[in-house]
C-alpha cells in the first residue's frame, strides 16, 4: 500500500493519494507514478514524502479521535471509521477524562455498535481493546496540551487486536 504524506492534504483518499492491493515490484513502481500523477493533479502540490505500508486486510474500520475546546477542554470521539465517518457521521463524543464506564459506555453508544458484536456470521471485534485505547487516547490528550486535535482512522478492529492504519495530529505550541 502507499500512502501520501503532505502538510497541505489532510484527506488523503480525496486527492487520490492512497493505492492498494500492490503485489508486485513493477505495480508498486506503477502504483507510485499513479499516486504523484493523481495527487498534483487534484490537490496542485508534490507530496512532502509517499509511505509504504503492507496491506492490512479485513477487520471493522473504527475510528478515535480528541478536540480540545478552549472551555471545556479536550473531548474525546469514537465512531465508525474510513469513509463510513463521512457518510454515516455514527460517532459519539465524551468530555476528558473518560473512566472505563465512559468508554465501554462510547463504544456501545454508536447506531453501528452491531457490527462491533458481530453479525452475519462475522466475529465480534476486541470491545476490550477499543475501550482502552479510548482510555489512552483521554491520558494522552489531558497530560498533553500542546494536542490541539488527534484523529486515529482507520483504527482497524479485529476479534484479537486492534490496529492503528493511520493518524493524524495537529499540535500547537
Amino acid at each position: 500500500m502507499l500512502k501520501v504524506i503532505s502538510k497541505a492534504i489532510v484527506h488523503k483518499t480525496d486527492v487520490g493519494g492512497v493505492v492498494t492491493n500492490l503485489g508486485s515490484e513493477r505495480e508498486v513502481r506503477d502504483g507510485f507514478a499513479r499516486l504523484l500523477q493523481r495527487v498534483k493533479e487534484r490537490a496542485g502540490v508534490a507530496p512532502d514524502a509517499v509511505l509504504v505500508q503492507r496491506m492490512i486486510p479485513g477487520g471493522l474500520e473504527t475510528i478515535v479521535g480528541s478536540t480540545r475546546d478552549p472551555k471545556v477542554g479536550p473531548q474525546i470521539m469514537f465512531g465508525l471509521g474510513g469513509l463510513a465517518v463521512e457518510v454515516l457521521r455514527d460517532v459519539v463524543f465524551r468530555v476528558h477524562p473518560l473512566t472505563d464506564v465512559d468508554a465501554r459506555e462510547m463504544v456501545r453508544a454508536i447506531r453501528g455498535y452491531r457490527l462491533l458484536e458481530g453479525v452475519r456470521g462475522e466475529p465480534a471485534v476486541d470491545l476490550v481493546a477499543l475501550q482502552e485505547i479510548l482510555q489512552r487516547v483521554s491520558q494522552l490528550v489531558g497530560e498533553h496540551e500542546t494536542i490541539l486535535e488527534l484523529d486515529i482512522n482507520p483504527l482497524v478492529a479485529f476479534p484479537d487486536r486492534v490496529m492503528a492504519l493511520d493518524a493524524r495530529f495537529r499540535v500547537g505550541f
